[in-house]
């Protein structure tokens, strides 16, 4: 190491500055880790707050979606794959406990009482929140990976839609606009080269068609 044999301990390279460097990583991390559990703990609390009293159509946008943006942010801005995996799984405990406690104390629910309102339940909806911390740090390759981990985070956002669209529910055309809007505004965000959007956009098809092929199936 180049710093084991200079002369100045306060220049550029040096063990203080990599000490510095790795605490600000720590520090950066911790945050995001906070962030992640109460935005996770504030979006489901105002989500199950606003239930039976918003329109249906804002419903169907913010919920579940809202809560996928955060994890996408927390785990695309993670400083690690074990990082943005925590994060996310805070961002879904955090929906979790916001959820159970407006329920309880709003409207007086039973714990876990109408939770789950994703495609699958409860179990589904959590997984898919914390799957997307890794796959929204996977995202931010800028090689075939990346634009794997891209591909399946787009497809489990159009995916949400896909139970709305073969029921022919009343929210279906606002949860596919909703997921259509965050798969593009994501596409640029995280992919720069025309191939690299192309081949993301095939897997996030690929992965939504099959997945609303099995629930019709069921």
């Amino acid at each position: 190491m180049v710093w084991a044999f200079s002369w100045s301990r306060h220049g550029p390279l040096g063990p203080e500055q990599d000490f510095i460097a790795l605490d600000r990583r720590d520090r950066r991390s911790q945050w995001y880790l906070l962030a992640a559990l109460l935005g996770g703990a504030v979006v489901g609390f105002v989500g199950a707050g606003l239930s039976g009293a918003a329109p249906s159509w804002l419903m169907a946008v913010y919920d579940p979606y809202l809560i996928m943006v955060l994890a996408v942010v927390v785990g695309a801005g993670a400083a690690g794959f074990g990082w943005a995996l925590l994060n996310g799984c805070m961002a879904a405990f955090g929906a979790l406990v916001g959820q159970i406690t407006a329920g309880a104390a709003i409207h007086h629910d039973a714990p876990f009482s109408g939770l789950g309102s994703a495609p699958g339940g409860l179990v589904a909806g959590l997984t898919i929140i914390a799957v997307l911390g890794p796959l929204s740090y996977g995202a931010t390759r800028c090689d075939r990976i990346g634009g794997v981990c891209y591909g399946f985070a787009t497809g489990l956002l159009l995916s949400m839609a896909a139970e709305e669209m073969l029921f022919l529910t009343e929210e279906w055309p606002y949860a596919l606009a909703t997921s259509a809007v965050l798969g593009i505004g994501f596409l640029l965000l995280f992919r720069r080269r025309l191939a690299d959007r192309l081949f993301g956009v095939a897997i996030g098809l690929a992965y939504s068609v099959g997945y609303g092929m099995v629930l019709q199936s069921l």
